[in-house]
């Protein structure tokens, strides 16, 4: 574990960029106003100031339960969820990513408070030694309601990984897994720390097991929430993450045998490709996975599809979901999470409260602006523009008054129920800072849903969309 990497954002200046063999690397200059540094290498140099109160916030969530040099986790979602200190792994390792894409000494440290965390959880399960990390672990003190079991944070008193298993959360999906492989290799590319590598590989690995036996091959959804059962369906969003670190692996490793993995991964993707309709479909079905799931088409994949494979064949993708899945929500227009989103009305999936079908999901309109700036064609960089600044107003506008840190007040600090009598108290989220999941509660048709709450995941893609900066190559 790494010692003397104490970064505070009260004090935090600007220091020299590391080398980063990337064109893209930015340039930094100070900006009063934001607190930070701010990056050169933006979308719009209006951009500046948003992106600098986003990395603030991002170091404030960092710290809130812990500072200095200890590894540690972000809480994915402010207090006002219903998650308390839930940190998920595909939260944290965007984190590291937009930490990444301004690569300055500091931001760095940051990102490997982060990945150090991970490494840990990952050499600290409480049943295997496979390589896997679970979907979520706890990132502060945890009490689960009702008398619940209690961690006293990401390490447990018995020394092992806190994941949340309480919650349903001590699967691995495939996905998730590719994506803490991608953060992990981003990090040795960075820093060439050999321990970040070695972390993405045994990832790598382990996603290599799951391959689905299958009429489309690929590699199938992971392991459920039990840690034992595999996953029947196959996620084209998984296979592009996959495609995404087995080539990133392949490029750092100079072994061939994660270029075939790759292929393995693309072939599936290719697969899920709709001709007449220019888009990709979601992936196979869980009661027939030699079927293809056709009802419900999400946002993610049209993105990340061009993003991750870098395919002209499928750029037309993007088109249909901005044509497909634009919303405007009050003074927010962007893109929403899936064709079922945008017509269903009933209660949100473990909530009371009502769908939108016109809430914009900010995290998918992150997505769709990178898209659009890679692709490059005509129009494409003033339409990214435009997402980008519709989530500056969701910034300025929506999650006011949330905290992190959460506590409970007078009760001694216990994070379960107050009780009669007990308040949640926490630290104030700085203003205009982190960004929203969503514009309002909303059903995604897959059996979750998103909610106006400040996110970590969601504030990632905006830094990262911000500066042009592709986490997938």
């Amino acid at each position: 574990m790494p010692t003397n990497l104490t970064t505070s954002s009260a004090s935090f200046t600007c220091s020299r960029p590391l080398a980063r063999p990337s064109a893209a690397a930015p340039v930094l200059a100070p900006d009063a106003a934001a607190g930070t540094c701010a990056p050169r290498h933006l979308v719009d140099r209006s951009l500046a100031e948003p992106i600098g109160r986003a990395y603030h916030y991002l170091d404030v969530v960092q710290d809130a339960y812990l500072k200095g040099g200890e590894p540690r986790l972000l809480q994915s979602y402010s207090n006002e969820s219903e998650l308390l200190t839930t940190a998920f792994v595909y939260d944290n390792a965007l984190a590291i990513l937009a930490y990444l894409a301004n690569p300055t000494v500091a931001n760095v440290r940051r990102a490997r408070l982060i990945g150090d965390a991970l490494l840990w959880a990952q050499a600290n399960d409480d049943t295997y030694a496979d390589g896997r990390v679970r979907q979520a672990y706890a990132a502060g003190p945890m009490q689960f309601y009702g008398g619940g079991p209690s961690f006293p944070g990401l390490k447990r008193e018995d020394g092992k990984a806190a994941h949340l298993w309480p919650f349903g959360f001590g699967g691995s999906s495939t996905g998730d897994m590719a994506w803490v492989g991608l953060a992990l290799a981003q990090l040795y590319t960075d820093t060439r720390i050999r321990k970040y590598l070695d972390g993405a590989v045994a990832l790598g690995l382990w996603i290599a097991g799951r391959q689905s036996p299958h009429r489309y091959g690929g590699y199938h959804g992971g392991l459920r929430e039990d840690g034992r059962t595999p996953q029947r369906w196959a996620s084209t969003e998984h296979n592009i993450d996959a495609y995404a670190l087995f080539t990133l692996l392949a490029k750092l490793t100079r072994e061939r045998r994660w270029t075939t993995r790759a292929a393995i991964a693309a072939a599936f993707v290719g697969e899920m490709w709709n001709p007449a309709g220019r888009h990709f479909w979601t992936g196979t079905t869980d009661e027939n996975p030699d079927e293809i799931n056709v009802g419900n088409v999400p946002e993610d994949v049209q993105s990340w599809g061009l993003l991750s494979l870098g395919d002209r064949r499928y750029e037309e993708s993007v088109d249909w979901a901005v044509r497909h899945l634009g919303n405007t929500d009050g003074t927010v227009t962007g893109l929403t999470y899936s064709s079922q989103a945008k017509v269903l009305t009933g209660t949100v999936t473990g909530s009371a409260q009502t769908s939108n079908p016109a809430a914009v999901w900010l995290e998918g309109t992150g997505h769709a602006a990178l898209a659009l700036l890679r692709r490059g064609g005509p129009g494409d960089a003033a339409r990214a523009r435009q997402l980008l600044q519709a989530t500056v107003t969701a910034q300025e506008s929506l999650g006011a008054g949330q905290t992190v840190g959460r506590t409970c007040d007078p009760r001694g600090g216990r994070l379960s129920d107050p009780g009669e009598g007990g308040t949640w108290t926490g630290t104030p989220l700085p203003a205009a800072s982190g960004v929203v999941a969503a514009t309002g509660p909303f059903e995604t048709g897959f059996g979750w849903g998103y909610f106006g709450l400040q996110h970590v995941g969601t504030t990632a893609w905006f830094v990262m969309a911000g500066q042009n900066f592709n986490p997938y190559q």
